[in-house]
């Protein structure tokens, strides 16, 4: 980007250069110090770019060489001046719009986000706004390493960020925080209760003592396996002894979803009646002008913005808006029933698929259709194997000791 705005303030030309001898032409102007760039074979001609002063001392290449030289096209500011040097107020607006332009790459004029998946966009347009960055601020004000500090302490999701500038826009690239699954500590005593209502399908105890078997029949916040184990001595409890119930417990769980489907849609004829209006926009203000009548009933609009920029980086805060109006026919039409039980699958397996996670196996599957008016309405009960226990801490001051029917006081002597 910048080698190319280089090459057009100093001027250069392209040249044309045929002969027995181009490749000896190209090495004895590259031994002399000549900058050949953009080098195209086309046939026996080849095209190449070469800087105004390097053009000149071509001559004595080409006459060693005997290649002819043929300049096709001028390019560069300095024929530009050359060609209106006398359109004194032009070229006085040429400077002017050079310095304008220069003036407003000092300061950015786009912000793009990378990596927030949970966090939203505007959120963290704001935080930055409150730290004073947004469109327009100026870019030696921009500390990005503070930026990313900044960010991490006022979004508590974020763990990592990059802030960067290339040209007019401020890259932030960051990384949302994985959240920590709810744990208990293995030391921590604790039983194991149903999350949700099934049947025990089955169950695999590594610590603790089992309160269900397979085939039984459980409510949500039912024990499972408790944490308590019971030291007994001929039949008398003699201690009570808490540990961190640790087992693999899977049950059948039957889950419902239900989805509808209208019969009709609209289908869109379009006539290719245009109608177009154009615009300016410039910073955050947008100015239509001469906006036509629209006589059509049924239409949409098609919006094409597009900024003003020198390479992909370089963006100005100012473009221009082009809106289309396309005219169109409503046709009613209906859905033939392979169609709407297709578009119900579709919609019953999108919801399956954000509800399980991967390690849940479905074993049975029943989906029902009913009408209502103009709709179609599919309902599925679905039968998994899951696993449906979950940690309950033990909440206790100490270690309880049952001796002689005390309720955890030893009154022996």
């Amino acid at each position: 980007m910048f080698l190319a705005m280089w090459n057009y303030w100093r001027g250069y030309v392209i040249i044309e250069v045929y002969g027995f001898s181009v490749e000896r032409f190209m090495n004895l102007a590259t031994h002399k110090g000549i900058y050949l760039w953009d080098i195209k074979r086309k046939g026996l001609i080849t095209e190449m770019k070469v800087s105004i002063p390097g053009f000149k001392l071509l001559k004595q290449c080409a006459r060693k060489t005997k290649c002819k030289v043929c300049i096709i096209e001028k390019k560069g500011w300095p024929f530009v001046a050359h060609r209106y040097r006398k359109r004194k107020i032009f070229t006085l607006g040429m400077i002017i719009c050079i310095c304008l332009l220069y003036l407003l790459s000092s300061f950015i004029w786009v912000i793009d986000i990378q990596g927030n998946n949970q966090i939203s966009k505007e959120e963290i347009l704001e935080t930055l706004e409150q730290y004073g960055v947004k469109s327009g601020v100026w870019k030696r004000k921009i500390n990005a390493e503070e930026i990313g500090h900044y960010l991490i302490q006022n979004i508590k999701e974020i763990s990592w960020v990059s802030a960067y500038i290339k040209g007019t826009r401020l890259f932030i690239d960051l990384v949302e925080v994985v959240p920590k699954p709810e744990f208990i500590d293995v030391h921590t005593p604790c039983h194991i209760v149903a999350d949700k209502k099934g049947i025990i399908v089955s169950i695999a105890t590594s610590a603790g003592t089992p309160k269900v078997k397979a085939k039984d029949v459980v409510e949500e916040g039912d024990l499972l396996v408790s944490g308590e184990l019971l030291i007994k001595e001929e039949e008398e409890i003699k201690d009570i002894q808490y540990v961190h119930a640790l087992a693999d417990i899977k049950g059948k769980v039957w889950y419902v979803f239900e989805v509808e489907q209208d019969i009709y849609y609209i289908n869109k004829q379009y006539t290719n009646q245009i109608k177009k209006h154009y615009g300016m926009t410039y910073f955050d203000t947008q100015k239509m002008f001469l906006r036509p009548s629209i006589s059509f009933e049924n239409y949409d609009i098609i919006t094409n913005k597009k900024l003003f920029s020198f390479g992909q980086n370089f963006i100005l805060p100012f473009g221009w808006i082009k809106e289309e109006y396309h005219e169109y026919i409503p046709q009613k039409k209906q859905y033939t029933e392979v169609q709407i039980k297709e578009k119900l699958q579709k919609k019953l397996q999108k919801q399956m698929a954000e509800s399980f996670t991967s390690d849940v196996e479905i074993i049975e599957q029943e989906v029902t259709f009913e009408k209502y008016n103009n709709t179609i309405k599919a309902k599925a009960t679905i039968a998994v194997v899951e696993s449906i226990g979950k940690e309950e801490r033990i909440t206790i001051p100490e270690r309880r000791t049952i001796l002689d029917g005390t309720n955890g006081e030893n009154n022996s002597y």
